[in-house]
């Protein structure tokens, strides 16, 4: 938090412009006509394996700036970062999943380093060599910093959106007649995105730890216990939605939590959509 959060974010936030996504727009397009087209001639396919899955990791990596010929290596990382999420507000990790979170990270650190050094002597117009070149008031990201970074970008920019594209599938085929909406307007595209995000938000919960002790509504709240708010019930907050049990493709306004908000605001946000 504070300034320790204001350094890496200013950091990052030079590295992913706009305009690096609106450059790789016709190319994301590209991929995921490509994914859709191969799915309609086999007739009959698992989504999530066919599009949901691969799209994203593709669009990730060829924005980081993966060689092509690393990309599978780069979807086994993106699985095993995931692999666990979550579990550890539930339960204690036990030893081997700290030892393979260790492994992951070495394993990372001796691929991304060599090709970051490569990127700061040949710069191309992608993430990383943005990573290496970002600076913000004299501080550029330490090999560390710029690791934790991608790792970051490779978990929440692959497994969100592929739960977002799934969960969009199915909240169209449980409302038929938003999905007709859609096909007979596709300027709704982007309200019904959002709706997806508040209807079927791909993270339900947000952990935060309490850095003193209060009392919030009535509830008191020692200091350093571990809290989960639910974007998901507040996504359906009968005093901000109305209805809020409605899935309305044509929703506006639309504030949900589902990216988050201030300054913890997704740094990917315009991408996800």
């Amino acid at each position: 938090d504070g300034e320790t959060h204001h350094r890496l974010r200013s950091l990052v936030n030079k590295a992913f412009t706009p305009r690096v996504i609106q450059q790789r727009e016709e190319q994301m397009r590209a991929t995921a006509s490509a994914l859709v087209e191969a799915a309609v001639a086999k007739g009959e396919v698992d989504l999530v394996q066919a599009l949901t899955y691969p799209f994203p990791v593709q669009v990730i990596a060829e924005i980081i700036g993966i060689p092509t010929e690393d990309r599978e290596r780069f979807k086994a990382w993106s699985d095993r970062s995931i692999a666990n999420l979550g579990t550890g507000f539930f339960e204690n990790p036990n030893e081997d999943d700290i030892r393979e979170g260790r492994e992951l990270f070495d394993e990372m650190r001796g691929y991304f380093i060599p090709l970051a050094e490569e990127r700061a002597r040949s710069p191309r117009e992608d993430l990383l060599t943005g990573l290496v070149q970002a600076e913000h008031e004299g501080s550029k990201l330490s090999h560390d910093e710029m690791l934790s970074m991608l790792v970051l970008l490779l978990v929440a920019g692959n497994e969100t959106t592929t739960t977002l594209i799934g969960n969009a599938a199915l909240e169209f085929m449980a409302h038929p007649e938003q999905m007709d909406r859609l096909r007979a307007d596709t300027a709704l595209m982007p309200s019904a995105v959002d709706e997806v995000l508040r209807f079927a938000a791909p993270v339900q919960f947000d952990p935060r730890r309490a850095t003193r002790s209060l009392v919030l509504q009535g509830q008191e709240i020692p200091q350093n216990s571990i809290m989960l708010c639910w974007l998901a019930s507040a996504n359906r907050d009968e005093k901000i939605f109305d209805p809020p049990e409605d899935f309305d493709v044509s929703r506006n306004p639309n504030p949900h939590l589902s990216l988050g908000f201030g300054v913890h605001y997704c740094v990917g946000a315009n991408l996800a959509r």
